[in-house]
């Protein structure tokens, strides 16, 4: 996915929320915080990065509300795992 340097360093604190919920420093409602508060702030430069962030914030409100707290975690981190991937610059 091709980026400008604005969207790359928004990408960059995704990422590293990511990592951080990955290791147990953020919960998951942090780390959705965080997924929510990017969304707005990508300029348009038609990668589609907050369209993806945007996406990937409402299937972490789903995995919230709708599946057990001891398997929210593992769901959470395999969609997040999903769009690191996808935001790799």
């Amino acid at each position: 996915m091709k980026m400008n340097e604005c969207n790359i360093g928004i990408a960059t604190r995704v990422e590293s929320a990511i990592r951080e919920f990955e290791t147990g420093m953020l919960n998951l409602d942090e780390v959705q915080s965080t997924l929510a508060s990017a969304a707005s702030l990508f300029e348009n430069d038609g990668a589609g990065a907050s369209e993806l962030v945007r996406i990937a914030e409402a299937d972490l409100e789903l995995i919230r509300f709708s599946m057990l707290v001891e398997e929210q975690r593992p769901a959470a981190m395999f969609r997040l795992d999903e769009l690191r991937t996808t935001l790799c610059f």
